[in-house]
């Protein structure tokens, strides 16, 4: 800032603090004399700007603490559901497996019927062959009377 009158920064008289801040530095000539400046209004309005930058500057801050924390958070969530995801593969696979062997189990049981039911068959016309050979070899024996 220059005190010479010859180049004289002019301050608004009505406006923001910043305002008045921007035009000190703007560079601006005005008739207006050095006397009329009120420089501790300016000093008043950098140490608003610095105050406005400081809690800008702690918003930031807190911004940035916030958004490492929403990451660490979803980074957590994003592990916590590969977790599950792996634990219901797993889950699936053990139940394919579970299914697999009781299908096996189902088709041998099916195979033990078949043949069960194979050999019941054969064991009926066994006897139905056997009823009728004692039918046609010892029918005859019954028919006749027995003398005394």
């Amino acid at each position: 800032m220059s005190s010479s009158p010859a180049r004289a920064q002019a301050i608004p008289p009505e406006g923001e603090p910043v305002d008045r801040v921007v035009a000190l530095f703007s560079g601006a000539d005005n008739a207006a004399a050095a006397e009329d400046e009120d420089w501790s209004a300016s000093l008043l309005a950098v140490r608003g700007v610095a105050a406005r930058v400081r809690e800008m500057q702690k918003r930031a801050r807190d911004s940035v603490r916030e958004a490492q924390r929403a990451v660490r958070d979803a980074d957590a969530a994003a592990r916590a559901a590969e977790d599950r995801a792996r634990h219901a593969e797993a889950t699936m696979r053990e139940a394919v497996a579970r299914a697999e062997r009781a299908e096996e189990q189902t088709r041998l049981a099916a195979e033990r019927a078949d043949r069960a039911e194979a050999r019941a068959t054969e064991a009926h016309m066994w006897l139905r062959r056997m009823h009728e050979c004692m039918v046609s070899e010892f029918g005859a024996l019954a028919a006749e009377p027995t003398r005394p």
